[in-house]
This record gives structure tokens, sequence and C-alpha cells, in this order.
């Protein structure tokens, strides 16, 4: 992964996404904490896969069947792709997308991040210029 400035920017960038909170993400399908750089490159192929459905900006995505260390890695996500995440136990409608479908969209997101990644740069970048 090629990114946009010093690792210590980028670790400013995720501290600024994700707050307090402490960086878990899924690794070979278990869920741990990890380094702030493991977490960007998850994140980032979660953004990807999100972009790849086809979301218009600014839309709210119901993530259904998530745990409380899910979250936090899913927000991230979805600020990076423009989307506002909401969590439901269970819901009806055309923007829901349950917690079993990660691993797949983080799959195709990897496989598109030529596509989306200078989109997701320039959300790194403001996030660190603090736009």
């Amino acid at each position: 992964m090629t990114t946009i400035c010093s690792f210590d920017c980028n670790q400013s960038a995720i501290k600024s996404l994700i707050g307090n909170e402490k960086p878990v993400a899924p690794v070979e399908g278990v869920w741990m904490n990890v380094s702030a750089r493991v977490f960007e490159d998850q994140v980032r192929k979660l953004a990807y896969g999100l972009m790849v459905k086809d979301f218009r900006r600014g839309d709210t995505v119901v993530f259904t069947g998530c745990s409380d260390e899910m979250k936090t890695f899913i927000k991230a996500a979805c600020s990076l792709s423009h989307l506002n995440a909401e969590f439901s136990a269970e819901t009806d409608g055309e923007k829901i997308i349950p917690a079993s479908e990660l691993e797949y969209l983080m799959s195709i997101g990897g496989t598109w991040s030529r596509k989306y990644k200078a989109s997701v740069d320039r959300t790194i970048a403001r996030l660190i210029l603090g736009c």
C-alpha cells in the first residue's frame, strides 16, 4: 500500500477516525487489536468494498448482527467512503449489510482498490489537515 504521508500522519488520521477506541480489525477472520497500520489497511478494504456497492455519498447503511468490537471499524470505513453507519439487530430495507458480509466486502474492496484509492486518500488527507 502506498501512503500519502508519513506513518505518523496516518496514525493521526486513524486517531481522528476512531477517537479513544481501540483499533480492532479482522485479521484472517479473527477480530483482534491491531496496529494503526493494519487497522488502516483493513478499513480501506472495507471502504473500497462499500464504494463498489454503489451507495450514494451521504447514504445511511444499516449493519445488522455486529458485535461492539466491529462498530468502530465499520464506522471508520463508512467515514472513508462518505456513508453513515447505523446498527440494528434486524431491519428491512435495501441498504442493509449483515455482519456476515464484511469479509466479502473487504475481499472485493481489495480487488477494486486501484479505482477508489484516490478518493480515500483525499479523505484521509482532509482528516490530517483537519478539513
